[in-house]
């Protein structure tokens, strides 16, 4: 708070100026500054309050907040000013996915795919809108996307561990195993990638649910409700469903909804209750 406060001190005692106050709030914002990012973004608004760019940036401070309903608000007043960015349509469609509005999420990811093709995080989330809603071979078509277009190992290792699941449930087992088969250990992944690989190493067999579960409260309920979905899944894909349920159980206890862990185990249960499995 101490910094936020001195931060609106400096920027009232300064000339305004909305490009300058807009580069010191994406400055902060990247530094993982969010609430400081947006009293900027807020003050840079002050003089334009219908600039795109200031708008967009308000909308991911206040995600990073998870302010969402804000978030969405400042993305449409972004849209308004220019309709066909689809950085802004992807990171509206991101934030409606955290919110569980899946099919408005793709909608905007749609329309953001047609003019950029090459943004893996487009890909990223319009595979997880059809994940979610159980379009297991679309899904797995925009995950190969985000892995085509995704340049950093750790990247390529998210879209990967939702590639796999999405392939297998797909009945596409023998694409599923050759991604498997090119998993290897790999220290140099680390943090919350590091998750996700865990997720792939679990299903090759290179580690074992102690292994992968001993890190289940690394990070509290983000941590759980990534590396509990992980568990959950295997056991599910293995047959084992009523270990899978206790996973689910815990992930769903955590009641973090805008995390794709809490949305994936949320969409799993209900097509378990579908099939009365």
């Amino acid at each position: 708070m101490f910094t936020v406060v001195l931060f609106l001190a400096l920027l009232q005692a300064a000339p305004r100026n909305s490009s300058a106050g807009l580069q010191q709030a994406q400055q902060l914002l990247a530094a993982g500054k969010a609430e400081a990012a947006l009293a900027a973004f807020d003050e840079a608004a002050r003089t334009e309050p219908d600039r795109a760019d200031i708008q967009l940036g308000r909308c991911r401070a206040l995600a990073a907040l998870r302010k969402f309903d804000e978030a969405l608000q400042a993305c449409d007043r972004s849209l308004q000013a220019q309709p066909n960015n689809p950085e802004a349509l992807r990171d509206r469609g991101h934030y409606k996915l955290n919110m569980g509005r899946t099919d408005d999420a793709e909608s905007d990811l749609q329309k953001a795919e047609a003019l950029n093709s090459a943004d893996r995080n487009i890909y990223y989330h319009l595979g997880l809108a059809h994940y979610f809603k159980g379009e297991f071979g679309e899904a797995a078509r925009q995950f190969q996307g985000c892995l085509k277009n995704s340049k950093e190992k750790a990247d390529q290792i998210e879209c990967d561990a939702w590639l796999y699941p999405s392939l297998v449930r797909a009945g596409q087992k023998r694409d599923a195993q050759a991604l498997l088969d090119g998993i290897t250990p790999d220290p140099s992944i680390t943090g919350h990638p590091a998750w996700y690989f865990d997720r792939l190493l679990l299903f090759k067999g290179a580690k074992t649910e102690d292994q992968v579960s001993a890190n289940l409260n690394a990070e509290g309920a983000l941590s759980l409700e990534s590396i509990g979905y992980s568990l959950a899944l295997w056991h599910l894909l293995n047959g084992r469903n009523d270990k899978a349920r206790e996973y689910y159980a815990r992930v769903l206890h955590e009641d973090l909804p805008f995390a794709w862990g809490y949305r994936a185990a949320q969409a799993d249960v209900q097509r378990l209750k579908g099939s009365g499995q």
